[in-house]
Formats: structure tokens, C-alpha cells, sequence
């Protein structure tokens, strides 16, 4: 006897097992955002080692516009990537969300196929009981 929902079943465990790999997919966008924006941090605190320096060496004001114009550059990219971060952590949250529904769902139909495997087995094993039964009165009647 088949689970007669077993092709729902197979519909909710392939959509679970779909949204797993998009939720994975903008789980490795955010790490290479991220790792993004370290390296802006990381060339911003680089550079302002290197101006540091240089300001001892002394610089013209064209060296130091340049300089300043890197900065505001870097810090609209910093921005920038913020904003990135944040709208692929909005992203991943509703896909998590997504994901425990889809999870909830697939769960409930694993019960009831559970519930209707358990009741099936119990139904044979009611008649398998029955006919042992009637075996046993049949033979004692014809032996009597």
C-alpha cells in the first residue's frame, strides 16, 4: 500500500532542499561582501599609514586633494557595501524564514505518512490475527 500524499511529500522535500541551496548561494554573497568590504577597510588603513608618513616628508596641496578625494571615495564604497551587507542580510532572513515553512510543511506530511504506515501495519496485523483465528477455530472443529 503507497502513502497516497507521497508525491506532495516529494513536492515539499525538493522545495526545502531548493531553498537550502538559494539560502547557501546568498550566504556565500554575504561572506564575499564582507570580505569586500574588509579590504576597503583594510586599503583605507594602509593609505592613511602611508599619508601619515608622507606628511612628514612634506607634500604639496595637490598630493594632499588627491589623498582627500581617495577618501571620500572610500568611504562612499565603505557606504556603499553597507548597504550591500544589509539588504543580503534582509535577503537571507526571509529565505530562512521561507525555509522554515517549507521545513514545517515537509515534517507534517513525514508524520502522516508515519501515521498512515503505523495504521496500515496495524490493519494487516489485525486481519493476519483474524485469519490465524480462523485457522485455529477450523482446526479445533475439524479435530473435535
Amino acid at each position: 500500500m503507497r502513502f497516497q500524499f507521497e508525491t506532495l511529500l516529494q513536492v515539499h522535500k525538493n522545495k526545502e532542499n531548493f531553498l537550502k541551496k538559494e539560502l547557501g548561494d546568498i550566504l556565500a554573497h554575504k561572506q564575499s561582501q564582507e570580505n569586500r568590504s574588509d579590504n576597503i577597510n583594510s586599503s583605507m588603513e594602509k593609505n592613511i599609514q602611508e599619508i601619515n608618513q608622507r606628511m612628514v616628508q612634506g607634500l604639496d596641496i595637490n598630493t594632499y586633494a588627491l589623498y582627500n578625494n581617495f577618501f571620500n571615495g572610500s568611504h562612499l564604497q565603505k557606504d556603499r557595501q553597507k548597504t550591500i551587507i544589509s539588504e543580503v542580510d534582509l535577503r537571507a532572513k526571509t529565505k530562512r524564514i521561507e525555509l522554515v515553512e517549507a521545513s514545517r510543511k515537509r515534517r507534517t506530511m513525514e508524520i502522516l505518512k508515519e501515521r498512515y504506515l503505523k495504521n496500515h501495519k496495524n490493519k494487516l496485523a489485525k486481519l493476519e490475527t483474524e485469519a490465524m483465528d480462523e485457522i485455529a477455530s477450523n482446526h479445533w472443529s475439524l479435530n473435535s
